[in-house]
């Protein structure tokens, strides 16, 4: 019996249950939010049943869903970037009734990414993505993240015409909107060269990739903390999920229309996301830019376009997420009712509480490859991709890159551990369950990763061989 998208009809569930549940309390209740962590906590029980099912792998929907090993990974990353948010919100009632539904909603749109293999089930989960996430980057109404949703909407709604306007485009030159049926060498050139272009820029505009990056800084600002660090995990997922399966299903064959420009892109994003951070003094916007340099980090394993390549993208991005949501976290404890913290703010944080202090450097630590951390082994993976794939230029920008943002990391740690005791904070820091939670999996994780990374070694090359492989 093929449990193939039991994963998503659980989710669709869920969000119903929660749905009801927040109509029959008429405000914030903590039921909707037990059932919203039910729903993520069963789709990820699904999943790992999912992997050995005999009906698995499975094609579906005349080709438009490929649930495969691939779409497996991408779904249990999506479920952890979820529940971390979820968790990091769960004791504060300024956020409303809805937070959960939201965050299940953009859930499912991720999950969509993973698996989807035509155009029509691509722009789909973009949307089923995207518009939760403007709801709750302006669910603080008023003020900054109300700014923040306005900015994310106007810029959002841009980028998706510009992919629906490429879409169109290809399947006009090809005459069909599966990806494993797309054939360069029978496409009408301009009108598939255009159409190719606008798709990947639509697609990097979710990523974060230079040029295309300048309505994350303002965005994760404004956001409320919880659902920034939703953003900087989930849509990356789903966003690098699903680049990667368009180009390496429909254009594998044809690299050198698309292959030379993401390996550009790549290492401008890496240099100048790292530069940039340097000059930051919100903590927020200086996680902004890191996420810009650490998309162009991902953008190197899918412009390797290789096994390894696959292989490191996918690893990647879970030290990447278990760091973004443990100093996430600790942003939030340490702020309190604000919603923005500034490096200076964190002066004398091992005093106030040593063991914040470090967990924010084993997070920043392992965004900047520092090693026995998971970010140091999923660099080393992924320049070992651009080695293999022979384009040493995208391991030497990687370097220079992580060489650069190791300084941005270093300054709000330098802050937290170094500052003279007149300038202490003497309030103590209130320490959520639901929150210290996260920290605590978070920087367990990304210590084992760094420590002990064969298991999820294992398990990504399974996925990549067979994504490959395809």
């Amino acid at each position: 019996m093929s449990y193939a998208l039991w994963p998503e009809y659980s989710v669709i569930i869920g969000i119903f249950i929660t749905m009801f549940s927040v109509m029959a309390f008429k405000a914030r209740s903590i039921q909707a939010y037990w059932v919203a962590l039910t729903t993520i906590v069963a789709s990820g029980l699904i999943t790992v049943v999912d992997w050995g099912s005999p009906g698995f792998p499975a094609s579906l929907y005349a080709h438009g869903l490929s649930v495969d090993a691939f779409s497996l990974v991408v779904n249990g990353l999506v479920l952890l970037a979820a529940g971390g948010a979820l968790l990091i919100g769960w004791n504060d009632r300024r956020y409303g009734p809805d937070f959960p539904v939201l965050v299940l909603l953009a859930m499912l749109g991720m999950m969509v990414l993973g698996m989807a293999n035509n155009f029509i089930v691509l722009f789909i989960g973009i949307e089923l993505l995207s518009l939760p996430l403007y709801i709750l980057a302006a669910s603080h109404g008023p003020g900054p993240s109300g700014e923040a949703g306005l900015k994310y909407l106007l810029l959002g709604a841009f980028s998706s015409g510009i992919l629906l306007f490429g879409l169109a485009l290809l399947y006009g030159s090809s005459g069909t909107m599966v990806f494993t049926q797309l054939d360069p060498s029978h496409m009408i050139f301009p009108l598939a060269a255009g159409g190719l272009a606008l798709t990947v820029v639509g697609l990097t505009f979710k990523l974060g990739i230079v040029p295309f990056h300048m309505w994350i800084p303002d965005v994760y600002e404004g956001s409320p903390t919880p659902v920034t660090s939703y953003m900087a995990f989930g849509t990356k997922v789903g966003a690098a999920a699903i680049l990667m399966r368009f180009l390496f299903f429909g254009f594998s064959l044809d690299t050198g229309w698309w292959g030379p420009a993401l390996g550009y892109l790549a290492v401008l994003t890496m240099v100048v996301g790292n530069l940039l951070a340097l000059a930051q003094k919100d903590l927020k916007r200086l996680l902004a830019y890191s996420g810009i340099a650490n998309a162009g980090y991902l953008l190197v394993g899918i412009a390797a376009h290789n096994m390894f390549g696959a292989r490191a993208l996918l690893f990647y991005l879970l030290p990447y997420g278990l760091a973004v949501l443990a100093a996430f976290a600790v942003i939030y404890m340490v702020a309190g009712e604000r919603e923005s913290l500034t490096v200076n703010d964190l002066s004398g944080l091992y005093r106030r509480s040593p063991w914040l202090a470090g967990f924010l450097a084993v997070a920043m630590l392992s965004m900047a490859g520092i090693p026995l951390t998971g970010g140091f082994v999923g660099k080393f993976y992924l320049i070992q991709a651009a080695l293999f794939a022979n384009q040493p230029g995208l391991a030497i920008g990687l370097v220079v890159g992580a060489m650069v943002g190791l300084a941005a990391y270093v300054r709000p740690l330098q802050r937290a551990f170094s500052a003279p005791s007149g300038e202490v904070d003497t309030q103590p820091i209130r320490w959520p369950l639901a929150g210290a939670i996260v920290l605590v999996v978070a920087v367990v994780g990304t210590i084992g990763l760094g420590v002990y990374p064969a298991p999820v070694v294992h398990i990504v090359n399974h996925s990549a061989a067979f994504y490959w492989l395809r």
